[in-house]
């Protein structure tokens, strides 16, 4: 992990062991490195759209044996290519290969189902994929491969139960009531909470990386896009109370729980604030007379709604000081992203009634102009404050 390497040069600088000069030189170095990767992701993701593109435009014209000749052939060349570059002390390219091995092979599962004719749902496709994926990524330590199974784990919980083939009705699990819409935050929280148990497992520690920034991902952008009006929030956490849901939400508790007894935090305050979004997100889940608390008023105002608004903003500078007392940076990147969000969203929402829209949008522009250049400057502040502290994510 980043922070590690980061932990290790500190130390070595104070032991003596480096000078400042070379710590600075193998930092830059550690960033060099993490570009490559960039390339070589995007490259195999290229390669693997054009061999998909190549491989549909001919697939009319050949027999069930020549497709699967052709799916088990591509994939055993990427697995060639992959080994054969680890070998040759090309770990970046290696890496890039095994993900796309990874996504040849999930690809190969539907086709290989559709030349048979099996009756493969979209959920069964997406469960035998995240296995693979995981299976891989373990083999290889792999955090490429847990990123990919982490999605295509939500894909399946979504789909689960949905035996329409209609695409338009393969999105309900992000639209509906009764889908994940409403506890995509406290899957979050379940992600991170399986990043803090997996910091504790050698042979898991791969998908600790990835399960704690999707964690981040279903917490903050669902929450703060809510901030935008009390329908919107009152559309989001409307809960049909499903099997579904209900079981969801009770693995997330028993991770949730798992966490906070055994996990490893990287400082005293991250374990409360956790265990403090997680009860915040369940709560309002509660309905109040069959709606969300964002949904009651108080004469005309709508006054919940409000101390939603202000509770989320006060989470999102929490995000910020936890991030810089554990001295995690994408805690503390989140956290700043999300203020600015946050007063840009409340800004319009106030600014609409009182001023011209024109006048609303040059002033707002200004505003967040402004803004972005104070929290930038803040946000690098931070970072030079940062120590790498023992323990793992938060």
């Amino acid at each position: 992990m980043r922070w590690t390497t980061e932990r290790q040069l500190k130390r070595w600088q104070q032991e003596g062991l480096l000078t400042e000069e070379k710590v600075t030189e193998l930092r830059a170095s550690l960033e060099r490195a993490g570009g490559i990767r960039i390339f070589a992701v995007i490259g195999a993701v290229l390669v693997g759209l054009g061999v998909i593109l190549f491989v549909s435009s001919n697939w009319a014209g050949m027999g069930p044996a020549s497709r699967i000749s052709v799916l088990l052939a591509g994939f055993a060349v990427v697995v060639v290519g992959a080994v054969a570059a680890g070998r040759r002390d090309q770990p970046r390219v290696a890496e890039a290969l095994w993900l796309l091995a990874t996504l040849v092979f999930g690809a190969n599962i539907f086709l290989i189902a559709q030349i048979f004719h099996q009756t493969l749902t979209y959920w069964q496709g997406t469960l035998r994929w995240m296995l693979g994926a995981l299976v891989l990524g373990w083999a290889l330590k792999s955090r490429l491969q847990a990123a990919v199974a982490i999605p295509l784990g939500l894909l399946t919980l979504g789909w689960m139960g949905n035996s329409s083939w209609l695409f338009d009705q393969q999105m309900e699990f992000l639209f509906s009531a009764g889908g994940l819409r409403p506890i995509l935050p406290l899957i979050g929280v379940g992600l991170i909470s399986l990043s803090l148990l997996s910091a504790r497992s050698e042979n898991w520690a791969f998908v600790q990386d990835s399960c704690f920034r999707w964690g981040l991902l279903l917490i903050a952008v669902p929450v703060v896009i809510s901030t935008a009006g009390d329908s919107v929030a009152e559309w989001f956490y409307g809960i049909d109370g499903t099997v579904k849901q209900i079981t969801i939400l009770a693995a997330v508790a028993l991770l949730l729980a798992a966490a906070l007894v055994y996990g490893e935090f990287r400082s005293r305050i991250s374990r409360p604030v956790l265990g403090a979004t997680a009860t915040f997100l369940a709560l309002m889940l509660v309905p109040v007379a069959g709606k969300p608390w964002v949904a009651a008023t108080v004469g005309d105002l709508h006054l919940p709604f409000a101390a939603y608004v202000l509770v989320v903003f006060v989470l999102a500078l929490v995000t910020i000081w936890t991030g810089v007392r554990a001295s995690n940076r994408r805690l503390l990147n989140v956290g700043m992203f999300s203020s600015a969000v946050l007063i840009f969203i409340q800004y319009y929402s106030w600014s609409f009634a009182m001023l011209d829209r024109s006048l609303a949008f040059i002033l707002g522009g200004l505003v967040l102009l402004g803004l972005t250049v104070l929290l930038e400057k803040k946000r690098r502040a931070l970072l030079k404050k940062m120590t790498p502290v023992k323990g793992e994510e938060p």
